[in-house]
């Protein structure tokens, strides 16, 4: 006898578990299981962070404040800021404003052969609204998140400021 029927049977006739217990559990065990097929992410998975971007006050006391603390390089410097490489993704430290608060403004998911403008056709279907700018050749798709984030998409091979295939945008 199964050890899982045998213990069910020992339950109910030592009373720990009454009979419709028993028969509900019984159903279970023979009943076939079946799992809904899971659809696919409607644009695409993420791989990983491949960035985040903050506004700062200061570039260079950022700058100093993440190298200082976490030891983290100069991956690519675009004027007015710098990125600095965190493993295989990088935090991107940009000016705000005078007068506006420091601020995260956006992250940046990294997605394998990302079609920004297929992409943005999917979000539309979803009633949400994308933004693709130019960095070079390089296409950045941008969208709200439902809290108003902003979520920029981009290619697995994108490194702040390199291209895709490694060449230096000229931004």
């Amino acid at each position: 006898m199964n050890p899982d029927l045998d213990s069910l049977l020992h339950q109910y006739e030592a009373g720990r578990i009454s009979r419709r217990e028993l028969l509900g559990t019984l159903a279970a065990l023979v009943l076939p299981v079946t799992v809904p097929p899971q659809a696919g992410p409607a644009i695409g998975v993420a791989k990983h962070l491949n960035h985040a971007t903050l506004m700062v006050t200061d570039v260079e006391r950022s700058r100093h404040f993440y190298q200082d603390l976490f030891g983290m390089p100069v991956l690519t410097a675009q004027d007015p800021g710098v990125n600095l490489r965190l493993g295989s993704s990088f935090i991107g430290l940009y000016p705000v404003d005078q007068g506006e608060p420091a601020r995260i403004d956006h992250v940046c998911l990294a997605l394998e052969n990302f079609n920004a403008d297929a992409v943005r056709s999917k979000l539309a279907e979803r009633r949400i609204e994308a933004t693709i700018r130019l960095r070079g050749d390089t296409k950045e798709l941008y969208f709200p998140d439902p809290d108003g984030i902003r979520i920029q998409l981009q290619d697995v091979r994108y490194r702040g400021g390199v291209g895709p295939l490694g060449d230096r945008d000229p931004q």
